[in-house]
C-alpha cells in the first residue's frame, strides 16, 4: 500500500516529485531493497529515457542527467543488495549504463558516490563472470574512498573488500583473498560491525583449509566460535563448529574434541526438525558423525549416520562423502559384496565431481582468457590511440615547417628589395638620431643629478618612517598578545566547564537511580552490608550507563567479581572505609584490589588515581 502510495503521489508532479521519490528509494535500500526497487521499477519516468519535449515524454517529467543518474545507481544498488545480477535488469543490460553512471559521478559526484558507482560497476562484471574486470573496478572504487573524512562510508569499503576476497576465492588465489579479508575486518571493527569481522575471519579460516594449513585453520576456527559465543550468536557458533569438525575426522588426537563438538551441536542446533532430522544442504553433519564413530570402531553406528546423506535429487558432489564413508565400513567388515557396489558408486560419483571439478577450472582458466583478451584490447586501444597521435603530431610538425620556411622566403624577398632604400632612409635617419641624442644625453645628465638629490632626501624621511611604524607594530603586538592569552584563558575556561555540563548531563539519570542512592545511605551506615541482589541491581545499572566500563571488566582477566565490585563502588565515590564496610571485607583488601584495578585498566599501579581515572574515561562526576 505504501508503494502504490507514493507512486500516486509523485505521478502528479514533476522533477521534484521526481527528486522526493529517489529519495524516498534512497532510504528504502538501506533496509527494504525489494521495495526500493519496486518502486523505481514502477515509477512512471522509468520506464524510458525520453528526452525532455519529446511527444512520448509527459511534460514536466523528463528527468535532468543528474536525476537519471541517481535512478540508475539506485537502481543497481537495490539489485545487488536482493542478489538480482547487476546489469540484467537495467536499460542497458551490460555493463554500458553502469559505464556512464560511473564517468558522471567521476565528474560530479562526492568521493562516497564515486566509490559506490565503481564498486556496482564491479558487481556487473562479477554478474557477468569478468572477474578480472571486477577486481580492477572494486580497486578502482577503494581508490576513490577519501577515508580521511568523517563521512566516509567504511562499510562500503569493508563489503568491496569481501566481494574481493569471494574473487579471489573462486581463481584459488588464497594469499590474495586472505589479504583482502583482513582488510575487510579492519573496516568492520571501524563501523562496530564485529558480526562481520567474525564472518570474515571465518572465510579466512576456510582459506587456510583450501591451503592446508590446518593448524592456521582450527586456531583462527576456536577463536570464531568463542567471538560468536562471547556475542550471542550461539546458533552461529554451533554451526561454524562443523568447519572444525572437518579438520578433526581424520586427526586421532581431537577425537574428544570432534565428539564434544557433535554433542553440542545435536543439543543446541535449530536447524533439526520435529523429527530430529537436519535439511538437506546441512547433512554433512552426518558424515562427520559418521567418522567419528567409524574411528572409535562402531561401524553399525558409522552406517547408520552416512546413510543420512542421502536425500532426494543428491547431486554427485553432495553424494561423494556418503559412498566414500559406506565404502570405508564395508572395507572395516570385510563385506565383499558391499565393497564391490560402492567401490562402483563411489567410483561413479568421484568421476562426475572431477568433471565438475574440470568445468570449475575451465571456468576459471576462461575468466583468465577473458583478462587476457582485456588486456590485450587495451593494448590494442592504447597502440591505435598512440599511432593516431603520431599522425597527428607528424602533419602539424609537417605543416608548422612548410609555414615557417614560406614565411622566411618571403621574408628574405621582400628584404632584398628595400635593402638599398632602407640603407639610404637609415643613414640619414641615424645622423639624425646622433645629434638629438647627443642634446638628449646631456638635458638627462641634469635631470639624474637632480633626481638624485631628491631620491636621498626621501630616503631619509623614509628611514624616520619605518623607524616609527616598526615601534608602532610592537606596541600592537604586544597588545595583541596580552588580548590572545586572555582570549585563550576565557576558552581553556569555557572548555573545563562545558565538560563538567556534559558530565553533569551524562551522570544524573545514573546517580538519581534509587539503588545509588540506596547505596548511599548505607555506606552513612557503617553497619550495612550489601547483599548480593543490590550488587548485581547496581552492576546492571552501571551496564546500561556505562557499557563501556562493563565490558572492559570483563575483558580483564586479572579483575576479579570482589574487584568488579570494589570498581563500582570506587565508581559511587565511596571512601575505602565505606567500601571496607559495605563489603564486608579488610581494608587491605580492598586497597589491593583498588591499585589491580587502576593497573588493569589504566596501566597505573597506585589508588590514588584510580577515582579520576574512572570519571575521566567514562564521564560521571559528583556535584
Amino acid at each position: 500500500m505504501l508503494l502504490h502510495f507514493l507512486l500516486l503521489l509523485f505521478a502528479c508532479g514533476g522533477n521534484s516529485e521526481a527528486d522526493r521519490l529517489l529519495s524516498a528509494a534512497d532510504s528504502l535500500s538501506c533496509v527494504n531493497p525489494d521495495s526500493a526497487l519496486r518502486l523505481l521499477t514502477s515509477a512512471p519516468f522509468a520506464s524510458a529515457d525520453r528526452p525532455s519535449g519529446s511527444a512520448a515524454a509527459p511534460a514536466g517529467k523528463a528527468l535532468t542527467t543528474s536525476q537519471r543518474m541517481r535512478l540508475e545507481l539506485l537502481r543497481a544498488r537495490c539489485m545487488n543488495k536482493t542478489f538480482i545480477p547487476v546489469g540484467v535488469d537495467m536499460r542497458t543490460p551490460s555493463d554500458s549504463m553502469l559505464l556512464l553512471v560511473a564517468g558522471y559521478y567521476d565528474r560530479h559526484g562526492s568521493p562516497n558516490e564515486q566509490m559506490e558507482a565503481h564498486y556496482l560497476l564491479g558487481c556487473a562484471y562479477r554478474d557477468m563472470g569478468e572477474a578480472p574486470r571486477a577486481v580492477d573496478c572494486y580497486l578502482d572504487a577503494i581508490a576513490k574512498a577519501d577515508t580521511t573524512a568523517a563521512d566516509c562510508d567504511f562499510i562500503t569499503i569493508s563489503c568491496i573488500y569481501s566481494q574481493i576476497a569471494y574473487l579471489y576465492h573462486t581463481q584459488l588465489l588464497l594469499t590474495y583473498e586472505i589479504e583482502a579479508h583482513n582488510k575487510a575486518i579492519h573496516y568492520n571493527y571501524i563501523v562496530g560491525d564485529t558480526l562481520g569481522a567474525i564472518y570474515e575471519k571465518k572465510m579466512i579460516a576456510g582459506a587456510y583449509i583450501l591451503a592446508n594449513q590446518n593448524d592456521l585453520a582450527e586456531q583462527i576456527l576456536d577463536e570464531v566460535v568463542q567471538q560468536y559465543s562471547e556475542s550471542g550468536q550461539e546458533q552461529a557458533a554451533i554451526q561454524s563448529s562443523t568447519m572444525l569438525m572437518h579438520l578433526y575426522i581424520n586427526n586421532p588426537q581431537r577425537q574428544n574434541k570432534l565428539k564434544r563438538l557433535i554433542d553440542i551441536y545435536e543439543e543446541n542446533c535449530c536447524l533439526f526438525d520435529g523429527n530430529n532430522e537436519l535439511p538437506p544442504s546441512k547433512r554433512l553433519f552426518y558424515y562427520y558423525k559418521g567418522k567419528y564413530f567409524e574411528n572409535a570402531g562402531l561401524l553399525d553406528t558409522a552406517e547408520n549416520c552416512y546413510r543420512k546423506l542421502h536425500r532426494a535429487k543428491i547431486s554427485f558432489v553432495s553424494s561423494d562423502p556418503m559412498y566414500s564413508g559406506l565404502l570405508s565400513v564395508f572395507q572395516r567388515k570385510h563385506q565383499a559384496d558391499s565393497i564391490a557396489k560402492y567401490a562402483e558408486l563411489y567410483c561413479a560419483v568421484n568421476d562426475s565431481s572431477i568433471s565438475i571439478k574440470d568445468r570449475e577450472l575451465t571456468a576459471r582458466l576462461a575468466a583468465s582468457y577473458n583478462y587476457s583478451r582485456y588486456q590485450k584490447e587495451a593494448l590494442d586501444n592504447a597502440k591505435t590511440a598512440n599511432q593516431r597521435l603520431y599522425m597527428v603530431v607528424i602533419m602539424l610538425s609537417i605543416s608548422l615547417i612548410v609555414f615557417i620556411v614560406a614565411a622566411f622566403l618571403w621574408r628574405l624577398y621582400k628584404n632584398k628589395q628595400k635593402t638599398l632604400e632602407q640603407i639610404e632612409r637609415e643613414y640619414a635617419e641615424a645622423r639624425k638620431n646622433y645629434d638629438r641624442t647627443t642634446l638628449q644625453m646631456k638635458e638627462m645628465d641634469t635631470k639624474h643629478k637632480k633626481i638624485i638629490e631628491a631620491v636621498k632626501k626621501e630616503n631619509a624621511e623614509s628611514h624616520n618612517i619605518i623607524a616609527m611604524l616598526n615601534t608602532q607594530h610592537e606596541t600592537e603586538r604586544e597588545q595583541l598578545a596580552q588580548t590572545l592569552q586572555s582570549y585563550k584563558e576565557k576558552a581553556e575556561l569555557l572548555e573545563r566547564q562545558l565538560k563538567i555540563t556534559q558530565y553533569r548531563k551524562v551522570s544524573a539519570p545514573f546517580l538519581s537511580l534509587g539503588i545509588v542512592k540506596r547505596i548511599k545511605l548505607y555506606a552513612e551506615d557503617s553497619h550495612q552490608v550489601l547483599n548480593d541482589n543490590d550488587l548485581h541491581t547496581l552492576t546492571d545499572a552501571v551496564k546500561d550507563h556505562f557499557p563501556d566500563l562493563i565490558a572492559d571488566l570483563n575483558s580483564a582477566p586479572s579483575i576479579t567479581p570482589l574487584a568488579k565490585n570494589v570498581c563500582l563502588l570506587t565508581l559511587l565515590n565511596l571512601k575505602p572505609g565505606e567500601i571496607v564496610a559495605l563489603l564486608g571485607i579488610s581494608s587491605s583488601q580492598v586497597s589491593n584490589l583498588r591499585k589491580d584495578i587502576n593497573a588493569a585498566l589504566f596501566n597505573e599501579n597506585t589508588t590514588r588515581t584510580l577515582y579520576q581515572n574512572l570519571t575521566k574515561r567514562y564521564k560521571i562526576l559528583y556535584s
